[in-house]
Parts: C-alpha cells; structure tokens; sequence
C-alpha cells in the first residue's frame, strides 16, 4: 500500500508538470483555404482582395497556399498546354501559329506541350517536372515561343504538383496573411529528387507550417524519413490533421509525425462534404472543442459554398469565421501562428515510481483475489511480486521497448485501481445496511482511489506521442471489462467462502435448476444489454451516439462547460450509490448487477485520464463534474426507490421487505479482505 501511495505521489507531480506546460499552450492559428474561399468569391461575383481584407479583420490570420499544377496555372491564365494529339488536331484545322505548325507536325501523342506566360511559370514548371519524373522526361522543344514538353498521360501530368511559386507566396503575405503550405507528394520521386524539391522550396517554406494535399504525406511511402528529414532542415512545421476514422487519416502520418517529432501541430479540419451538412452552430462547436479538449491548434476553415436561399452567401461566411474566432478567445485562448506541442521531460524516477505503483496495485489486487479464494497470501509475496514486474520492465526497458513498459504498466493499473476502488467501499459479506450518506461517501472515497489510477496511468503515458495523440493506451475494452468481471467474481466468492470444490458445484448446479422468472430474465437481459452497449461504445470509434444523447451532451457542454462522461454520471456512479444501499433498501438480490454497472462508470473514470491529447486540468474538471452529478442522480433514485418500496405490496418487492436480508442472505460472511476498510 505504500509503495502505491509513494507511486501516485509521484505520478501527481508528473501531472502538474504536464498542466504547467499545457496553461502555457494557448495560442491558436486560423487559416483559410485559399482555393475555396477564392471560389467563393467568383461565384458571388466579388473583388478577392475584398474578401481576404474582410477576412482578416475577423481573425483569420493565415491561408493555405497550395503547389502549382498545370490545371491551377491554366485557370489563372498563366500558362496553356496541349497534349500531342490535340496539337495535331490543331495543325489540321489551320487555327496554329506558323511557328508551331512544325512542332504540331512532329507532336508526340503521349506528351503534353506546355506554353508558359512569364518567365517565372517556366521556370517552375521546369523544375517541379524534373524533380518529379527526371530530366529525361522534361525538355525544351521551342525557344520562341518557349515550349516544354513532358512525358506521360496528359491526365497525369495536368495534377502533378510543381512547387510552390514565389509571387503567390509573396502576394498573400502582402495582404497581411502568414502561409501555410500545402505540399502535394508524387510516387516517382527518388531520394535525390525528392531532397532537391524541398531544396527547392528554399527560404518560401523555412519556418512555416505544411499541411500535406490529397490523402499521403509527402515521401510516402517509402521516402517519408527522408521527406521529413528535408523539411526539418528547413524548420518546416507538420500539421497533422485530426482525423477519427482510420479510413480517412491520410497515408504516411505516422511515421511523419515520428521523423518530425517535435515539430508536429494538430490540425482540425471539417471535410466540404460533411461541412454542407452541419450547422455553422455546430461547426464552430467542434471546432471549439477539439481546441478545447484536444490540443487542436491549426483551425483549418472552409466556406459554406451552398448557403441559405435568400442569404448573401460571403456576408454568411464572414460570420461563420468570426464566430469560430470568438468561440476560440471565450475558451481562454488567443489567436496567432500555432506552435509544435512542446516535449515534457519526466525525470526517469518519477516515471519508475509511476511504474511501482501500477505493480503494487496489480499485486493488491491479486492479494485480493487470493483472500477471496480462501487461498494465504502474505504481503511478502505481494513484495516479491512487485520487485519481479520491476525487474521485468528493466530488462524490456534494456531491449528497447520502454514504451511497451509503460503501456502495460498504464493497462494493469487501469484495471487494477478501479476494481480495488469497488472492492474498498463494497459490502461483499452482506452484513451492513448503509444509508444514503454513507453510500454517496462511499461513492466518493472510490472514485478518490480510481482517480488516483489515472493519475498513474496519465504519468506513464506522459511522452509525447500519447499528449499528440500519435500513439494510444491500448486495452481499452479489457480495461473497461475486466474490472467488473472481476468484482463479479470476488463478490461471488465473499457469498460462498467456505464453500469446496464438490459443494461449490452442487450450488451452482442448484441455482441453475432454480426456475426463471420474468423479472430475473429482465434484470439480466437488462444488465448484460446495458454491458454490451458499454462495450461496443468503448473508444472513438464505436456505435453512433443516439440523437437524444447527442442533445443531452450538448446541452451538458454549454452549461458545464467540461462535459461529464455519460457512463460516470448517467450509469456507474448512481449505481455505486444504489449498490452500497442495497441492503438499506433492502434490495440486496441487485446488489451484483448494480457493482458490475458502477465498475463500468469506475474504469470509465480512470480511462478518462488515459485521453493525454485532452488537457489534464479539463480531465479532472470533468470527473468532478461527473461526481457531483452521479451523487445528486443517485440521491435522487435512492429517495425515489425508498418511497416506492414503502408503498409496494409486499410480494411485489423484488428484493423483499424493507429492511429484511432473506433475498441474499449469504452462505458464509467471513473476514473482511486486507484492502477494504474494516
């Protein structure tokens, strides 16, 4: 027990020093698409430089400038192309000029023939061809008028991205905007044309932020170290993008966050196809909550493009960018560039004593099962047990696998905390009759030891892989399983200690013989549904939240602001309440199902803490809020279940009379267990 205590001591000061450098982290950037909101403007007929001022002047302080491309070019009116064939076609119709009429007549169909504007589209048409798909693939086939012309599927070639040209990057930080790159990666770049294309980004890119176009990183897939070790030469940004369907993230952003690390930012972006189908109220909502409650500090806005009929389509966007802006400053933080997330040095000692304390919890626990299994376990072999998982860990630690070390430490003591919580404050023997103050204390102490785990688990996921969201607690499930699997157990060994092998057999065989009544059936249709429910909702991407919920948490959000978890407030905590009441009630028959649902809102506690990109502070703001509110619902049910109890005839109480134990008188009370308080 010391030994746990000293480790969650520890593991606090590893969480005050996380909270220090998170209050710190407080400056969110703003950045428009350049392309989108250019659209914008031309279909509703308006001046661009309007535009960008307006937009400006609502927050908006930086734009997204994406590389050139043939296509893009030739809708600025900066360059035309031709494929071979089409300048045959040409050539025939007599609508050539005499000049090119000889270049028709030798024209390749598989080619494309680029007629630059200015100098400057020239150059960079040449040099994003020929870093792209090698100089044997690019040449000079005209000098006046200049003429590229570029090997390959014209359909191709008319996407592939060129570069970035130094007039656009210049004309937007002329507006006042800072600008975000949008580099756009090519499956035939070698090693050393992909060095030279970043090279070639120059003093354009040095210092700013890359937010990678299409769905793959740049160098992907094979070549993302080296992409990544060219832009961090030039003190190139990576905006990694929030994206919670695996399907979706982009291809590469792992390991480009890896080779990047610490000069990563999190971006939170709404795709055009699900943007059309939100409410500005609700776009700017999550865009305030993913700063809020995920370290998210790029805001990535695009217009509405199909808005209200009868509505000015860029008066209504402007307004949807300045609420974005104010919902951002009313969170407590400032607009302006985004900056990497910072690293957080956890001196090795504190990390090791968060580790004693998920072994020491992990050996109570087991002490725990022993003494409920009739089997002696001394403290001493609880020691041993602890100094071998440490002696372990060091070895795993030697093989290069630390993180692993502190997932599995993070995983035993997500599901050991939690369960010892329970079995602290529970009344396995079924000898007290707790009223509803000591059972909301009881709720409270519990809640106090489960939140001591994840403080612990917070400590050892402290790196900064898990505060980016780059890598994840693993063992969600077991960890929201396990514990009350294992409260289930415990608590069924606590009502027949004593019982042998052959005797233990015989009652279970006698209580399956027992016949089924409608309301057992519910009750365990009822509690094993409610369990399943949990489960399948466990993690970010499981069963879609009912709308009736989705409002519930809502409106929890604006009032509360840091939104409770709907399985802590709603299930686990008045069912801890109704639990340790039980007998009171005299209801001691649901006594079990309600332990298994208040160890589903525990481990849910716990796993609150395991969520490191969400700001520590908000964490603990939401499990108090939580608390009171699982406290104030369970007084409630109590007050109500009391009330109806008294009134309800006698043989329609499910548990028996008031204040009478004959529904779940146990078989043998035995001793208390080490854990729990005497």
């Amino acid at each position: 027990m010391a030994l746990a205590a000293l480790g969650v001591a520890a593991s606090a000061a590893v969480g005050w020093q996380r909270h220090r450098v998170e209050s710190e982290y407080r400056t969110v950037e703003l950045v428009v698409d350049s392309e989108d909101w250019r659209l914008l403007a031309q279909r509703e007929g308006r001046r661009g430089a309007q535009l960008w001022e307006a937009l400006r002047a609502r927050g908006a302080g930086s734009v997204a400038v994406y590389e050139a491309t043939l296509r893009r070019l030739q809708e600025e009116g900066r360059l035309t192309y031709r494929s071979g064939a089409e300048l045959r076609d040409l050539a025939r119709t007599s609508v050539l000029a005499p000049a090119l009429r000889g270049l028709a007549a030798s024209a390749q169909p598989q080619a494309l023939y680029v007629f630059p504007g200015d100098p400057e589209v020239a150059r960079q048409v040449e040099f994003g061809f020929r870093t792209a798909l090698g100089p044997e693939r690019v040449a000079v086939v005209l000098r006046e008028p200049l003429v590229l012309r570029v090997l390959g599927r014209p359909r191709d070639l008319e996407e592939t991205g060129l570069g970035f040209l130094p007039s656009v990057v210049a004309g937007w930080e002329t507006l006042g905007f800072r600008v975000v790159l949008r580099p756009r990666n090519v499956r035939s770049f070698t090693p050393e044309r992909l060095a030279e294309r970043v090279a070639g980004y120059g003093e354009l890119a040095r210092g700013r932020t890359a937010v990678f176009d299409l769905n793959e990183v740049l160098g992907y897939e094979r070549l993302v170290e080296e992409a990544a070790r060219a832009l961090r030469s030039l003190g190139v940004v990576y905006g990694r993008v929030e994206v919670l369907v695996p399907a979706r993230r982009m291809r590469g952003e792992e390991a480009m966050t890896r080779s990047m690390r610490p000069g990563v930012v999190r971006v939170v972006s709404i795709p055009p196809e699900e943007l059309e189908r939100l409410a500005p109220e609700d776009a700017v909502e999550r865009f305030a909550r993913g700063v809020r409650e995920r370290n998210l500090r790029v805001v990535y806005l695009r217009p509405y493009l199909q808005t209200p009929g009868g509505v000015d389509a860029v008066a209504f966007n402007l307004d949807y960018v300045e609420r974005v802006a104010s919902a951002v400053r009313a969170a407590g933080f400032q607009l302006g560039p985004a900056a990497p997330l910072p690293e957080l040095a956890v001196p090795e000692v504190l990390r090791w004593a968060a580790l004693v304390a998920a072994a020491a919890s992990g050996a109570l626990l087991g002490v725990e099962v022993a003494h409920a299994a009739g089997v002696p376990s001394p403290q001493s072999t609880a020691l041993l047990a602890v100094v071998a998982a440490l002696l372990a860990a060091a070895g795993v630690q030697a093989a290069g696998l630390g993180a692993w070390v502190n997932k599995l430490g993070a995983l035993i003591a997500a599901v050991a905390f939690p369960t010892l919580a329970l079995l602290h404050v529970a009344d396995l023997s079924g000898s007290r009759r707790v009223g509803l103050g000591a059972a909301l204390v009881g709720l409270w102490t519990a809640s106090a030891v489960s939140m001591a785990g994840g403080v612990v688990v917070a400590a050892l996921l402290a790196d900064w892989p898990f505060r980016l969201a780059a890598d994840v607690f693993f063992g969600v499930k077991l960890a929201t399983v396990v514990p009350a699997a294992l409260v289930a157990g415990v608590w069924f060994a606590w009502q027949h200690r004593g019982l042998t092998a052959r005797s233990a057999a015989g009652e279970l065989s006698r209580w399956l013989a027992r016949p089924v009544t409608l309301g057992s059936a519910v009750a365990v249709a009822s509690v094993a549904g409610v369990a399943l429910l949990l489960v399948l909702r466990t993690g970010n991407t499981g069963i879609p939240v009912p709308s009736v919920e989705e409002r519930l948490r809502d409106a929890l959000e604006r009032a509360l602001v840091a939104r409770p978890r709907t399985k802590e407030y709603l299930l686990g905590h008045p069912a801890l309440v109704l639990a340790l009441a039980s007998g009171a009630l005299g209801l001691r028959s649901w006594t079990l199902p309600l332990l298994v649902l208040a160890a589903v809102g525990q481990a849910g506690l716990v796993n609150s803490f395991s969520h490191l990109h969400t700001p520590l502070l908000y964490t603990v703001w939401r499990t108090a809020n939580g608390l009171v509110l699982g406290s104030v619902l369970g007084a409630v049910l109590y007050l109500l279940l009391s009330w109806l109890l008294r009134r309800l005839p006698q043989t329609l109480r499910v548990g028996g009379p008031v204040g009478s134990d004959s529904a779940a008188e146990p078989a043998a009370s035995g001793p208390r267990s080490s854990v729990r308080a005497r």
